[in-house]
């Protein structure tokens, strides 16, 4: 978690770089980029992608030249139709509120862009290995534990909504540090983490799901997965529903493949 300090050092080293306050706190090694890429999705309501599980192919990637790409800081993933709008690129970006970024993207791709949002590091690296072929960047360090600049910790920053609680001794309120994260964008983050509870068993996933789905279509047992009664019909129309609701899949589209697979 992010202290009140080193905000503090963060603010003091972004005046003379100028950049955005959770680039230096990457930099600084309090936070990493997965975690602010994280925090940027659920602040901008914008899917997060993780580049490692796109299949890049020569046709995507001609959608956006790699010189506009490295400008920018961003990469295409995938293209798909959209309810009222078509065919549609979607495109990985660092910092989905850049307009200017987004406009630029406007004018060189063929499609209509929708951003999504993955950390600058892999974003780069990603550039390297599938537009020039070459070596991708190392990956980020984690980020560090405590301040480069250990001293006696200071209260963080309270909310006025938290302040009944605190003045109880018995029961103080949670601390909070707000981070102004891009272009205006805040993110509160409690200034010292809760005792960790012992970890449970793991839920199921999405990603178990789909892996069970592929090895049943393969004939294998998948009942350690999902139980012995799985419902295959309502995980399948769950799926379904989600896939149109997201607008990934148009109901026609389904309908028509659906179709074209019983001829």
């Amino acid at each position: 978690m992010v202290t009140k300090e080193q905000v503090q050092e963060a603010l003091e080293v972004q005046k003379e770089s100028g950049r955005r306050l959770g680039a230096e706190l990457v930099a600084l090694g309090f936070v990493n980029e997965l975690q602010i890429t994280q925090m940027l999705s659920n602040q901008l309501s914008v899917p997060w992608v993780d580049l490692a599980h796109v299949e890049f192919s020569r046709e995507l990637l001609s959608l956006i030249p790699p010189e506009v790409c490295e400008e920018v800081c961003c990469i295409p993933v995938y293209r798909r139709a959209v309810r009222k709008e078509g065919e549609t690129l979607f495109v990985a970006m660092d910092d989905p509120s850049n307009d200017d970024a987004l406009a630029r993207l406007r004018e060189v791709s063929p499609l209509p862009v929708k951003a999504m949002v993955s950390p600058p590091t892999a974003i780069r690296s990603a550039i390297r290995v599938y537009y020039f072929g070459q070596e991708p960047l190392p990956s980020p360090e984690r980020p560090k534990s405590a301040s480069r600049h250990p001293g006696p910790p200071s209260p963080a920053v309270e909310s006025p909504a938290d302040d009944a609680v605190a003045e109880s001794p018995s029961a103080p309120g949670p601390r909070f540090v707000t981070l102004t994260l891009l272009d205006g964008t805040t993110v509160r983050l409690p200034a010292k983490a809760p005792a960790t509870p012992e970890p449970g068993p793991r839920a199921l996933t999405a990603s178990d799901l789909v892996n069970a789905l592929l090895a049943r279509g393969q004939g294998a047992e998948v009942g350690d997965i999902l139980g012995e009664e799985a419902n295959w019909e309502v995980l399948f129309a769950t799926l379904l529903q989600l896939l149109i609701r997201k607008g990934v899949v148009a109901d026609y589209e389904f309908v028509d493949a659906l179709e074209k697979s019983r001829r």
